[in-house]
């Protein structure tokens, strides 16, 4: 990769994480990889890809994932969720994690049986890790599923917890069936107003040079920022982005 590709890839990632929500769903979305990010902190990149990389092994070669916050997402069990259209909220229903439908479910049906096997199989995985990770590693999990007050106190509770929320096996069982978590009582999850976060976040911007200024967006209406939460490369493509860009509009001049 060229080294301006290089820069454009991180400019951007670096932008991702400011987009304004647009749907209550975006808005849970920036919620809990906020939380993750701060539940991270305890690790270093080394100890996160060896994270990522124990999961993906348990989940098996077809059901690799490219982040910790796609294993424990959410929203793999909200299939035509009224969420993904409704407009940007502080609180979202959501489905209960498998961790919780496995207190419903029949012992003697295929859902128990399949959970058993997966938590026994990832024990071996988690031999990998001493128990401050593997305690760590849950509440990582728990901080992406905005499972809010959770707490773990011992080694086999979080072992289960990750076998369970992380198995490839039991969202498959869900594919075909997902009555045991209709059944189950709903997640009720309650967050901070991440469109005005957000706003706030992105007129403060500190991590790029040149930063952004409220001036910077006064020749950009409502309509266009959301368009570019929609299509962050579009605000890339603008003069009012490019070094030395004039913004005929505002005459404003960026960079330096």
């Amino acid at each position: 990769m060229r080294p301006q590709d290089r820069d454009l890839e991180h400019l951007i990632r670096q932008l991702s994480d400011y987009i304004v929500p647009s749907t209550l769903m975006e808005s849970f979305d920036a919620y809990r990889e906020e939380s993750v990010t701060a539940s991270a902190l305890r690790f270093n990149k080394s100890q996160l890809s060896w994270f990522l990389e124990t999961l993906n092994e348990f989940r098996g070669a077809d059901d690799r994932k490219n982040s910790l916050l796609d294993i424990f997402d959410p929203s793999i069990f909200t299939f035509e969720h009224t969420a993904w259209g409704a407009v940007p909220g502080t609180q979202i229903e959501m489905p209960p994690l498998t961790s919780e439908v496995a207190n419903f479910a029949d012992r003697e049906s295929e859902f128990a049986s399949v959970a058993e096997i997966e938590i026994e199989a990832f024990r071996h995985y988690a031999d990998l890790h001493n128990r401050e990770e593997i305690l760590g590693l849950a509440q990582l999990a728990a901080s992406s599923f905005a499972d809010q007050g959770r707490a773990f106190y011992g080694r086999e509770e979080a072992i289960r917890y990750l076998a369970l929320n992380a198995s490839s096996l039991l969202e498959d069982i869900w594919a075909t069936d997902d009555s045991l978590w209709k059944d189950a009582p709903a997640r009720r999850i309650h967050f901070d107003d991440m469109v005005r976060k957000r706003k706030y976040d992105l007129l403060s911007f500190q991590s790029i040079q040149p930063p952004f200024e409220q001036a910077d967006f006064t020749c950009y209406s409502e309509a266009d920022i959301r368009k570019f939460a929609v299509d962050i490369q579009s605000l890339l493509a603008t003069n009012r982005m490019k070094h030395l860009a004039i913004c005929t509009r505002c005459q404003l001049r960026l960079g330096s």
